[in-house]
């Protein structure tokens, strides 16, 4: 075979398909998926519909409410978002990992990583993420309905096709979460949960007037509304702790200063994660002290992440440190406001939490990016 000429081997070199990271797929990998997730969502809705038939023939539903669609649709969609979660993993044949590493240390490039008990924690903890973002976000589209079409109902049968087609994109959606799941695609999942959760707890807050009193008088009482939202930050919390070690992966990091720098945002990422737990965990009515402690405990650390997270990632936009230094400054002045009267405490809360959530989210995707940008290069020089 005749050996290549220079410009064969530019034409290869430059034409070479680079492997995407973190659980990204060529175009054929993309349509496979797409088919599995049609499978599952077809699936899904065959199931669904045959239960829903069974308990709806020959009754007429209200839209929302209980014994309604929207109920069943909700309680079925956070079931089958746990489900197709667990099982888009497994399709993806590397066990129960929330998404594939971009490189195992000493690994050859393309190698992936395996489950282990704490990469099973971590799926689990997604998955649930998912189930419940399905079952609040159906609560909520039902509510939204059921006020549109006031003291309107449905037939059984219409009642069967709308819970089995609801059922079904859920399961659809969820499964292409899962088997493209990565740091970037995570953190717009975490963002819609959180923010479904929070908004979920305030719209049926037995107390319209809560606002009043503090952000934390939404965890306070015994109702639906307070276990919305402390298990959104319980869930939340976990989900920070658990890619702490995923967006601070010290893996081919040779500088030992660096080394340090990612392992001291690492450790702030995870203290942040249980910090926000423990606000869900210990509400004001169980523990004023601890409650407070979690709240003021968060904020002084991402407030040293901040400044930490620049030499533990190099790359980064310049614009992305000093969105971090801006998120910092503002969160100061809203407690100075608070200190001196200006704002009522609930303002300040709900500003210091959107733009701790907002920069971790930024953080996230950053962190992804990053990684995606450094697999391509190792890819690019085997």
């Amino acid at each position: 075979m005749a050996a290549l000429g220079v410009r064969e081997v530019v034409a290869v070199s430059t034409t070479r398909r680079v492997r995407p990271a973190f659980g990204g797929l060529s175009a054929p990998a993309q349509l496979t998926v797409e088919g599995a997730g049609i499978v599952s969502g077809a699936a899904v809705f065959v199931v669904v519909g045959a239960v829903a038939l069974l308990l709806f023939w020959g009754r007429t539903l209200p839209i929302a409410g209980p014994g309604s669609v929207g109920q069943f649709v909700a309680i079925a969609g956070g079931i089958i978002g746990f489900l197709a979660y667990v099982a888009g993993r497994l399709w993806r044949r590397t066990g129960l990992t929330p998404f594939e590493t971009a490189r195992p240390a000493g690994g050859a490039v393309g190698a992936v990583h395996r489950a282990g008990a704490v990469d099973i924690f971590d799926t689990f903890a997604i998955a649930l993420a998912h189930g419940i973002l399905a079952l609040l976000g159906w609560l909520v589209l039902g509510a939204v309905l059921a006020n549109g079409f006031q003291d309107a109902t449905v037939y059984h049968f219409s009642a069967t096709v709308l819970a089995a087609a609801a059922a079904g994109v859920t399961g659809y959606a969820v499964f292409l979460s899962a088997a493209r799941m990565d740091l970037m695609r995570l953190s717009t999942v975490l963002a819609a949960f959180a923010v479904v959760g929070i908004l979920t707890s305030m719209l049926s807050a037995p107390d319209p007037h809560w606002w009043q009193l503090h952000l934390s008088a939404l965890g306070m009482s015994q109702s639906v509304s307070s276990l919305a939202f402390n298990l959104t930050l319980i869930l939340a919390g976990v989900i920070v702790t658990a890619l702490a070690r995923y967006a601070t992966d010290t893996r081919g990091i040779t500088d030992p200063a660096r080394r340090a720098a990612v392992m001291r945002v690492r450790v702030g990422l995870i203290l942040i994660g249980v910090l926000l737990a423990g606000v869900g965990v210990f509400t004001l009515n169980i523990s004023v002290t601890l409650h407070n402690v979690s709240a003021v405990g968060m904020v002084l650390v991402f407030a040293l992440v901040v400044f930490w997270v620049r030499r533990a990632l190099p790359a980064a936009p310049r614009s992305f440190f000093v969105l971090g230094y801006v998120f910092f400054g503002a969160i100061v002045l809203m407690l100075v406001f608070f200190a001196v009267g200006y704002y009522v405490l609930t303002a300040a809360e709900l500003v210091a939490g959107v733009l701790v959530f907002s920069w971790l989210i930024v953080y996230l995707r950053v962190s992804g990016a990053a990684a995606e940008s450094a697999e391509n290069i190792h890819v690019g020089e085997a």
